[in-house]
């Protein structure tokens, strides 16, 4: 009796250690794939963090070439460079700083002269400052936003503006303001049409507001922009009303939802420190849940400029990680059920479970890190188009002139380069307004792509120049593309006037040639060009040198 008890007892403990022992492993095996389950959505945010930091370095200089390009527009009006010539010279005159009663007169026919384009520019492209600037260094002329704030020397502020007036180069980036942080586009400003001398500098600048709400909705993130208490204090005239000085040691400039209050304890609590220029991204756990962060530092101009390290502030981009964790949760779940519901196959059908179970996450994890992708390249090749006439901007039209260039030396292929100017599009601005002018441009790209092969590369190298690469075309076919150019141009697009009067170009053709270099090839396009204007426009000049053989 005792020994079939004792033996009995013994299979009891034998099952009960054997099923201790199951049950020890199976919870080994859960507890490595949760590791493992928590290991892969860590570097699967990690990699999502890497493609919304792009993402939104694609937006900013979206909204930096659009600055510099208004810039530019005002810059170029025969007006503002007749009216602000005059005041430099007259602010020289009347002792420098404000200047005195000649300035102030010509101060406000300035501001007359762009207050109707300044109204535009401020509700089609959010502008929030118009600044005209005196050199040399940055001395405020006219603040189109604040009109009765000139006279102030800003070197210790303006960098971009000291370095334009130095050196006649556009800028554009970011750099604390007066006011607010803003993202500015800064060109110099000639005495006439001829770039004779520069007078001063035109800096046009928006705010983060407009940047993070268009990029919050296109990525379906929130997005927030912190700067450094200490910098923000030493540039502003007085603390700004529309940012939130916080416990962080910073100040909110802007942001896209009130979530950020409960991510900064959070992230005080986990003891993050300032991030690095190239970023980072982790979990957080905040009062609204949990939250996927990703941070990384915001260079200035200057910081740029003289590769600092130092960041005036932070980037923070968000979104709610809750759906992800209750996933990896409720994954971890069933696998502790089906582990304590069997032994060898149904730990193998855990097993299973748990890698279909991954691979559905990382499914999901790489069509959403897809679809960023895919949103990346739009902004791309939106930030490569100038954004009135949708050809190629003239940087990236530079940036493939070169590439082809390259290629066709390289490889003895023939290129052709054409260079376009509208002609006497000044008398369609004055007597039509700029309205009119940006209508006839707009009609101008459109027939341009619309008759391009897809090869050939249009861009827009000026406010009324347009240019064509024409990759394996000689010089004869070049010429005869041209020709069919101007002749289409004339047919279609029309002046609005009641005389229904044609839009004529000029057209200057320029074959790639042995011995070219690209400033000489370029040049030599631009000066077919100008034999066309000054010929009579409405005609095509090909290049001197080679005129007589390809025609």
């Amino acid at each position: 009796m005792k020994t079939a008890v004792f033996r009995t007892a013994g299979h009891k403990k034998f099952f009960l250690l054997l099923s201790a022992l199951l049950l020890v492993a199976d919870a080994l095996f859960v507890a490595i794939n949760y590791v493992n389950g928590r290991r892969t959505l860590e570097s699967t945010l990690t990699e999502e963090g890497k493609q919304l930091q792009q993402a939104f370095q694609v937006a900013l200089s979206m909204t930096l070439n659009n600055m510099s390009q208004l810039a530019t527009f005002v810059s170029n009006s025969p007006d503002v460079q007749s009216i602000f010539t005059e005041a430099e010279q007259a602010v020289r005159l009347e002792g420098g700083g404000p200047g005195g009663l000649r300035a102030a007169q010509l101060r406000q026919q300035l501001y007359d002269t762009v207050a109707p384009g300044w109204s535009r520019m401020t509700q089609q492209y959010q502008v929030r400052q118009l600044h005209f600037h005196l050199g040399p260094g940055s001395t405020s002329f006219l603040r189109v936003h604040k009109p009765d704030r000139f006279g102030d020397n800003m070197d210790a502020l303006r960098h971009m503006v000291v370095d334009v007036n130095r050196d006649h180069q556009p800028r554009q980036g970011l750099e604390l303001g007066r006011v607010y942080a803003g993202l500015r586009g800064i060109v110099p400003i000639y005495s006439d049409s001829l770039q004779q001398r520069q007078v001063g500098a035109l800096e046009v600048g928006t705010s983060f507001s407009m940047l993070i709400d268009s990029l919050s909705q296109a990525i379906g993130h929130n997005v927030a922009v912190l700067l450094r208490e200490d910098r923000v204090e030493a540039a502003t005239w007085s603390r700004p009303k529309e940012p939130l000085q916080t416990r962080c040691g910073c100040f909110i400039e802007a942001t896209s939802s009130p979530q950020l209050n409960d991510i900064l304890p959070a992230r005080r609590a986990a003891g993050w420190q300032s991030p690095p220029l190239s970023g980072r991204t982790g979990l957080l756990e905040t009062a609204s849940g949990a939250m996927a962060v990703t941070e990384f530092g915001l260079p200035d101009y200057v910081g740029l400029r003289d590769g600092q390290d130092t960041p005036v502030g932070r980037i923070m981009i968000w979104r709610s990680a809750e759906s992800l964790l209750q996933g990896l949760r409720q994954d971890t779940w069933i696998n502790i059920l089906y582990a304590l519901a069997g032994f060898v196959l149904l730990e193998l059908a855990l097993y299973t479970g748990i890698r279909l179970a991954l691979r559905g996450l990382e499914v999901q994890v790489k069509q959403r890190t897809g679809e960023i992708r895919a949103l990346n390249e739009q902004l791309t090749e939106i930030a490569h188009r100038d954004f009135l006439t949708g050809v190629y901007s003239r940087r990236y039209f530079m940036d493939r002139l070169q590439q082809e260039f390259n290629r066709a030396q390289r490889e003895h292929h023939p290129l052709t380069l054409l260079m376009l100017d509208i002609d006497h599009f000044k008398q369609i601005n004055d007597q039509w307004g700029h309205p009119s002018g940006d209508s006839v441009l707009s009609a101008l790209g459109a027939l341009l792509l619309k008759h391009s092969r897809t090869y050939d590369v249009v861009g827009r190298y000026g406010g009324e120049e347009f240019c064509i690469l024409l990759p394996g075309v000689s010089a004869h076919e070049g010429y005869r593309i041209a020709e069919t150019l101007r002749t289409l141009i004339e047919d279609n697009i029309r002046l609005p006037d009641e005389t229904d009067t044609p839009v004529t170009v000029s057209i200057g053709v320029a074959p790639f040639a042995e011995g070219d270099n690209p400033a000489g090839w370029f040049n030599s396009v631009d000066q077919a060009l100008y034999q066309a204007k000054h010929g009579g426009r409405n005609q095509t000049v090909l290049r001197a040198d080679i005129r007589a053989t390809a025609c």
